[in-house]
């Protein structure tokens, strides 16, 4: 449970860190950040929910001080929104250790929304808005 929340923590979010097709590269270049874009579509007729939804996310980043991702809204093309977060580690932030910033949020939502159960529905009901959504690792110069 832990390792899921670390992974929707960063993506808002819940559809946001999927499984990868390709293995990411090392992240030992200093001259190098490294990111997750995941792009979202949602299901028609959802998006101003979506939105909601989102907004409680970022109020939960900002009370367990934990920066929130780049959002983008698209206004044409296939997707409707575009999410980037910064991997500080580079990839290996990926491969499935216990982050602490993601358990952090997660307590921050769950006092947010009352509960454990609550702030599971949150999620959930936000996880049910999501048509698909596809996620992947670049890297940018610094």
């Amino acid at each position: 449970m832990k390792k899921l929340l670390a992974i929707i923590a960063p993506i808002f979010i819940s559809a946001l860190l999927l499984a990868h097709p390709e293995e990411p590269t090392s992240g030992n270049d200093s001259d190098v950040m490294w990111h997750t874009i995941t792009v979202i579509d949602y299901k028609p007729g959802t998006v101003d929910a979506a939105k909601e939804y989102i907004q409680k996310f970022e109020a939960a980043s900002e009370k367990a001080g934990i920066p929130s991702p780049v959002i983008y809204w698209f206004e044409t093309g296939k997707y409707d929104l575009v999410v980037t977060w910064k991997l500080p580690d580079g990839p290996a932030e990926l491969k499935g250790k216990w982050n602490p910033a993601g358990e952090t949020w997660w307590n921050a939502l769950v006092t947010q929304e009352g509960s454990e159960e609550a702030a599971s529905l949150l999620q959930s009901n936000y996880n049910a808005l999501i048509a698909s959504s596809n996620t992947s690792v670049a890297r940018k110069a610094k």
